[in-house]
Formats: structure tokens, C-alpha cells, sequence
């Protein structure tokens, strides 16, 4: 989870922050509680505090975000098929009845997090699923062709729901 330090990205993104000129009620809810919520939660101080010094200033903006995301999610089941000790504990902050595993389950997954694409995670999708991809400017292609109904490009990360109950859309959040 890296922060955009480029600001020609942040500029050409500019008109796509805080919801404007989003009319779902569900997309302009979750971008404006979820991703842009800026209130302290309830762990922020206690995670941030053992973060290495490395991690404070680039990576801790997407560390909340994932708290947030498990906070209002509230996953039955998190899959990890990687080595994230940092992200494991602020998800694991966010929803303290998410079972996380780093193996593929039998069966439907609540929510993924992938560094690279993977065409596994395709056969574990439901319609309750909800997909974040870290690095997304290196794979946009294939995170826009994914079978998604709402799914949000951060620059960074994506998130992807799969609820048929929405209307499918693809926004651009400048985060």
C-alpha cells in the first residue's frame, strides 16, 4: 500500500475525489465513510505506534484504509496468499471475527487481498465477495476486466465488489 507521490497523478485525478459526480447511494456512501474518513478509529494509535519507522509516513494511509474497509465490511473470512504481517493486523483490528488465512479456502471468500493478479481467486469469488489489488497502476487491464459489479481504482489499490444488487460501474477516486 503505497501513497501517490507523484502530484501530475494527483492533479490529473483531481476532479474524482470525495464522491463528486457519484449517484449511488451505496458507492457515494462508501467513498465518503469509508475511504475518505478521516475521524480517528479506535485502534489507529496503537497500530501506528508499533509500525517501523519505515512504514509511518508512506504506508499508513493504506493501513487505515484497510481497517476502515474490515471495520465496515466485517468479513467472515480474510485470504492473504502472501507474507502481510502489517495488513493481517490492521485488518485483524478492523473485524476481530475474521478468520485470515494465507491458504485458498473450500468455498466462497468475504474478502482478498492480492499483490499480483490471480486467476485462482476467480473460483473462490461470490456475490459477497469484496477484492482489493494492491500496485493497480501496474495491473489496471486486468482488474477492469474482472467479472465485478462496483469496483473503485485508488491509483494504487482496488476494491471490487461483486453484488449483482448494484448497477455496474467503474469510478475513479482520487485517494
Amino acid at each position: 500500500m503505497q501513497k501517490v507521490t507523484n502530484p501530475l497523478v494527483w492533479l490529473a485525478r483531481f476532479r474524482h475525489r470525495r464522491g463528486y459526480g457519484v449517484h449511488s447511494p451505496f458507492a457515494f456512501h462508501f467513498i465518503t465513510d469509508v475511504i475518505y474518513e478521516y475521524h480517528p478509529y479506535y485502534a489507529y494509535r496503537e497500530l501506528d505506534r508499533q509500525l517501523p519507522f519505515s512504514l509511518r509516513f508512506r504506508n499508513r494511509k493504506g493501513f487505515h484504509l484497510l481497517l476502515r474497509l474490515a471495520n465496515n465490511i466485517q468479513p467472515e473470512t480474510i485470504v492473504l496468499p502472501h507474507d502481510a504481517w502489517w495488513e493481517k493486523r490492521y485488518l485483524q483490528s478492523g473485524c476481530k471475527n475474521a478468520r485470515i488465512q494465507c491458504q485458498w479456502p473450500i468455498g466462497e471468500v468475504s474478502m482478498c487481498l492480492l499483490y499480483e493478479p490471480s486467476e485462482e481467486v476467480l473460483s473462490h469469488i461470490g456475490e459477497h465477495t469484496v477484492l482489493l489489488l494492491d500496485n493497480l497502476h501496474h495491473h489496471r487491464e486486468w482488474f477492469r476486466n474482472l467479472p465485478s459489479v462496483v469496483s473503485f481504482d485508488l491509483y494504487d489499490l482496488g476494491i471490487a465488489f461483486f453484488d449483482k444488487q448494484y448497477n455496474k460501474q467503474y469510478y475513479i477516486v482520487n485517494f
